[in-house]
């Protein structure tokens, strides 16, 4: 067992009710306890891949428990003195309730923070009133240089029309690292999809004079690939990663947790779950390889549409479909919605189109 990404789901609480939201919001909080016990016992597992383990924090909204953080990071630290291993901190945030006291610490710790912003439709899809003070925190987070800093926008059918208006106002507002995401909870028909065709191409469009004016690609996705062409999906939950949720349950990804952790009688939960943390800690040499397994044929190779196996199909060593995601649609891990095979089409022609064009 080798982790080189752990996640801490430190609350399943938020205080946002974002419209396209999968998660299950429960008043439920980690402990001091439950980090010391996963801290104690992952510590030996966790080994640098590509030079750093990554700690990332989760919720919820997880600086509803800002204290956890805290005290994660200082026991990860305190066990490190001697070996040194290299950490990097990350946690995802709605932004509300970051204070000048947080950045302080993030700053010291060197954090990478992902702040959840839509963009024009934050006030529609998030919380109404929350997009100037949002647009504000890109420029004050930006102040302290110890913190890695990009955004993730989610755009559904109902506010796609509002997508490349909405990068294009992240990018002028100072993000200079953007990543977007297109909500899978409900399904995309023919005049969504549409819209999202003409949003590429103007985003593209956009993204073409920003490159020959500033040398940059804020948005991720664009950017080229670096290292070796990646040849098709594969899900590297367990592999390399793990998520310990407030429930002491583990999960080799996080996103197992919330889609199937009211769902304890199916076959899915049994075969995704690494159990709970205690009994893990006590026979993990067993459950280890055993749960592995399960998550070893999450590749697209694996994945299938109504019409056929994606094996099958001639773009899939191009196509990226995390499978709990698609999931959210259909209800059966590794089944892939058609309008999914389309947006990734599209996607995949203007980046294209834009690396292309660039010199």
């Amino acid at each position: 067992m080798e982790i080189s990404n752990f996640a801490f789901i430190v609350t399943n609480d938020c205080n946002f009710n974002c419209s396209y939201c999968y998660q299950k919001k429960e008043k439920k909080y980690m402990k001091n306890a439950t980090i010391e016990k996963a801290v104690a016992f992952f510590y030996p597992f966790l080994k640098e891949r590509e030079g750093e383990i990554y700690v990332v924090f989760y919720g919820g909204e997880p600086l509803l428990a800002f204290d956890a953080i805290k005290h994660a990071v200082f026991l990860i630290q305190d066990k490190n003195k001697e070996e040194k291993k290299k950490f990097e901190f990350s946690l995802t945030t709605n932004g509300s309730l970051i204070t000048d006291k947080n950045l302080e610490f993030f700053n010291l710790h060197r954090f990478s923070i992902m702040l959840s912003f839509d963009g024009m439709t934050q006030d529609i899809a998030r919380k109404p009133g929350s997009l100037e003070p949002t647009r504000e925190l890109i420029q004050r987070i930006q102040r302290y240089p110890g913190i890695k800093f990009s955004t993730n926008s989610v755009f559904t059918p109902a506010t796609i029309a509002h997508f490349s208006d909405s990068l294009q106002y992240i990018i002028t507002s100072g993000g200079n690292k953007i990543e977007y995401s297109l909500s899978t909870i409900e399904p995309w028909d023919l005049a969504a999809l549409d819209i999202l065709k003409e949003e590429l191409k103007r985003l593209t469009d956009f993204l073409l004079l920003y490159y020959r004016e500033k040398g940059i690609i804020p948005v991720t996705y664009f950017r080229p690939r670096e290292g070796n062409p990646k040849q098709g999906f594969f899900c590297s939950g367990g592999r390399d990663r793990m998520a310990v949720c407030p429930d002491e349950n583990l999960w080799g990804c996080y996103l197992f947790h919330d889609f199937l952790r009211d769902k304890q009688e199916s076959n899915d939960y049994c075969n995704y779950s690494f159990g709970n943390l205690d009994d893990f800690m006590e026979n993990h040499d067993t459950i280890y390889p055993r749960i592995l397994d399960n998550y070893s044929v999450l590749s697209q190779d694996c994945f299938f549409t109504e019409k056929q196996f994606c094996f099958l199909c001639k773009e899939k060593d191009h196509c990226v479909v995390c499978p709990i995601s698609a999931a959210y649609s259909t209800s059966f891990i590794g089944k892939i919605p058609p309008w999914i095979c389309c947006i990734e089409k599209m996607q995949k022609k203007e980046k294209e189109r834009f690396l292309r064009e660039i010199p």
